[in-house]
């Protein structure tokens, strides 16, 4: 499969993200991401992959980071900074709509098998395949167990939340 192809196939998997509330350059960018072997990327290369300005991928990041999807760093001995994925997959993060995930899951299927078998996009593609049909399957007991949890309990207030900061 040629790097383009799988451009495509995960130009295809951020437009399903966007089509169902996910903001679309930070799909983009995640999936430019996801589907690097290194798993990381500088702001000029996103830039000139998803053929966007700067200062758009800049404002991507950046959302992308305060919900935990990515790590913002830099290069040593530069001022330039690099983004990574975080190690715990960015997906797991996505635990609301488990009927989104259908379409995502037969795009990103699509272009596992167009990878090489033992490449690392591929390998993370294939995880985060495994995830969503997961997530899918058991979603709806999830749901309804949470419902007789909630019938049940008394309401208490929400844990104090943190949101996630890059370094």
């Amino acid at each position: 499969m040629s790097a383009d192809e799988a451009d495509e196939l995960l130009s295809g998997a951020a437009a399903e993200l966007a089509h169902n509330g996910f903001p679309a350059l930070p799909a983009r960018v995640i999936m430019a991401l996801t589907g690097t072997e290194e798993g990381r990327m500088t702001a000029d290369e996103l830039a000139a992959r998803l053929s966007v300005s700067p200062a758009a991928v800049s404002g991507a990041v950046r959302y992308l980071a305060t919900l935990g999807f990515l790590r913002i760093g830099s290069l040593p001995g530069s001022r330039r900074h690099v983004y990574t994925l975080p190690r715990t997959p960015w997906y797991t993060a996505t635990l609301t709509k488990p009927g989104v995930y259908r379409n995502l899951i037969d795009l990103l299927t699509s272009a596992a098998g167009r990878m090489e078998e033992k490449s690392a996009a591929r390998l993370r593609i294939e995880e985060m395949v495994d995830f969503f049909r997961f997530f899918e399957r058991r979603m709806p007991q999830l749901l309804e167990e949470w419902q007789r949890e909630r019938q049940s309990a008394p309401m208490s207030p929400p844990p104090p939340t943190t949101v996630p900061r890059s370094p």
